[in-house]
């Protein structure tokens, strides 16, 4: 961001609020324009029943926060990344993995209680927004970024424009169908990409790959299966595990195979993965993932298509990606 930018941006009121809302937890903090994080706070999403006390709670933790920055006054707007967002109405609208059902005017919900504008949108097209203020996708004007992790999913920007999607729904790539005749996946399908490329999908992968090598050697033999870690996977590969990395690679490459079609519908400058799986796992995945998306293209359009992993990691970059929807969010638009 130059100098320009910086000032339009910061004209009026140099903060805005970065919300997160994922399964396990919701991450919130205070950020500039030039993506510093003045402070933060996290609680867990599953400890409130009721979405209510959830809003409630965080606006009271908010408040000393707030009051570091020099109170209200410096506060443009808050932005939220969320699973299920409806990118239109934001609203969380049948959320498969966070514990309320339903639609939940979540937005509206904070906007009341602290009044101030405030925004919410899929945690995939908030990614692909902070990446293109924040990370990666700098500098691109088309590009598809891809949210890995317990879920799966895409945000797009086309010709420096966020697509919003019809009714706000976009880049459910996790639930189309890769083999109808595959894995069970949570949203009640079968064979769906997500139920192979997520962390579910990669413990799944390499207990498939453990049984049909049983003479292979691997720091897993003696572990339970709901006890294998994306985490694990990535530590076991870094130090050489033949059967992580065999795991990685296979991922990679469904993976790739599955980009091929969006790639050539699009034909956008780059992919940008993000979220804890790729952060983890992105490296050992990426070789597979290019061969995978490249081997299937249509020849002239053959390495054309760039790969990106995201440097924007953990809590941090929830905020980021929620702070970058505050920015584009004008200070007195308010929700219904």
């Amino acid at each position: 961001m130059d100098e320009y930018e910086f000032q339009k941006l910061t004209s009026l009121k140099p903060y805005v609020i970065g919300l997160g809302i994922r399964e396990m937890s919701t991450v919130f903090g205070i950020v500039d324009a030039l993506g510093n994080i003045k402070c933060m706070d996290k609680v867990k999403t599953r400890d409130y029943a009721d979405p209510t006390a959830l809003v409630f709670d965080i606006c009271d933790r908010l408040q000393p926060l707030v009051e570091q920055c020099g109170g209200w006054g410096n506060i443009k707007a808050m932005g939220i990344s969320a699973a299920s967002g409806n990118n239109i109405t934001h609203r969380i609208e049948n959320a498969a993995n966070l514990p309320w059902k339903g639609k939940i005017a979540m937005a509206s919900m904070f906007q009341g209680r602290l009044g101030i504008s405030v925004a919410l949108v899929n945690d995939c097209t908030a990614a692909a927004m902070g990446e293109m203020i924040y990370g990666a996708a700098r500098g691109l004007k088309d590009y598809i970024c891809i949210w890995i992790d317990g879920g799966l999913g895409a945000g797009l920007v086309l010709n420096g424009l966020t697509f919003m999607g019809n009714k706000g729904r976009v880049g459910e790539i996790g639930h189309v169908t890769l083999d109808p005749n595959g894995r069970h996946c949570t949203c009640g399908k079968v064979g769906c990409l997500e139920s192979y490329v997520s962390r579910r999908g990669i413990r799944q992968t390499l207990c498939e790959i453990m049984e049909e090598k049983p003479d292979v050697p691997t720091r897993f033999r003696d572990v339970k299966p709901d006890d294998i870690t994306v985490e694990a996977v990535a530590e076991a590969a870094e130090a050489g595990d033949a059967l992580a990395l065999e795991t990685l690679a296979v991922t990679g490459n469904i993976f790739g195979h599955a980009m091929t079609a969006w790639a050539s519908l699009v034909s956008p400058e780059a992919f940008v993965l993000t979220g804890g799986v790729a952060n983890l796992c992105g490296k050992y995945m990426l070789p597979s993932i290019l061969e995978g998306l490249n081997e299937n293209m249509f020849a002239p359009m053959r390495w054309t298509t760039k790969v990106y992993v995201s440097n924007l990691h953990g809590d941090k970059a929830c905020i980021l990606y929620g702070s970058a929807v505050a920015w584009q969010t004008h200070e007195y638009d308010m929700v219904l």
